[in-house]
């Protein structure tokens, strides 16, 4: 019995104590719960508020891929649709072309009647060109003609005082050598006969001006004066 008071004493005693101790302590243990507290809901709302920011920046980067997608998607378009405009546009200007070409041909200018056109211009070419050829060879002939005469003046001018290159009876002339396959020729002519006629046709104009006693004189001295219209032989 005394035991059992003892402890019950003692019980109480302890029980005292510690609610003394708990009064004592009761600031320090509420600073101390307040703090675990503080900490606790600290954690809590850095952890709701990673939460949360992990799913803003999943919801962003969802979002950002989408807008970026439906930008290339836009410029896809958008190329895809510069490229449909230049080539239809090219396709429409070329088939602009063929009709206008079509209808040009067929009620502006008709095909076969310019065909024909061009032929007959061609033709008309044609005969002008040979009428020119002609032309030209004519007025070629022409100045060769005037050439030739100009060059026999001179040549009869020159052979006028060479008469005494002559052949005679009993001499040959330079020109007509004797054993000669060919005679030198002036205008087809033989030289020799050039000689010939220049001499006479100069001795004929002189002998127009002369008095009748001067042709009695070289008549007498041996010159025979044939008329001008004679030829030499």
């Amino acid at each position: 019995m005394f035991n059992k008071k003892k402890l019950l004493q003692n019980i109480v005693e302890l029980y005292y104590e510690q609610v003394e101790q708990m009064e004592t302590n009761y600031d320090m243990d509420n600073k101390y719960a307040t703090k675990i507290q503080s900490y606790y809901r600290m954690y809590v709302l850095h952890k709701s508020y990673k939460k949360n920011q992990n799913a803003t920046i999943t919801i962003q980067k969802y979002c950002r891929a989408y807008l970026a997608r439906q930008l290339v998607k836009q410029k896809l378009s958008e190329c895809k649709n510069r490229r449909n405009i230049i080539y239809l546009s090219h396709q429409a200007q070329t088939i602009q072309r063929y009709f206008r070409g079509y209808i040009y041909r067929k009620y502006v200018h008709d095909f076969y009647l310019r065909k024909k056109q061009l032929e007959l211009m061609n033709i008309k070419n044609q005969n002008f060109l040979q009428e020119l050829r002609l032309k030209a060879e004519q007025e070629k002939e022409e100045e060769k003609i005037r050439h030739e005469q100009a060059a026999k003046q001179e040549f009869m001018k020159l052979a006028t005082n060479l008469h005494h290159l002559t052949s005679t009876k009993s001499q040959p002339g330079i020109y007509k050598p004797p054993f000669a396959k060919e005679n030198p020729k002036a205008f087809d002519i033989e030289v020799e006969t050039q000689l010939k006629i220049a001499f006479q046709t100069n001795t004929q104009w002189k002998t127009q001006k002369r008095s009748g006693s001067a042709q009695r004189a070289l008549t007498s001295q041996g010159f025979r004066i044939r008329p001008q219209s004679q030829k030499l032989k």
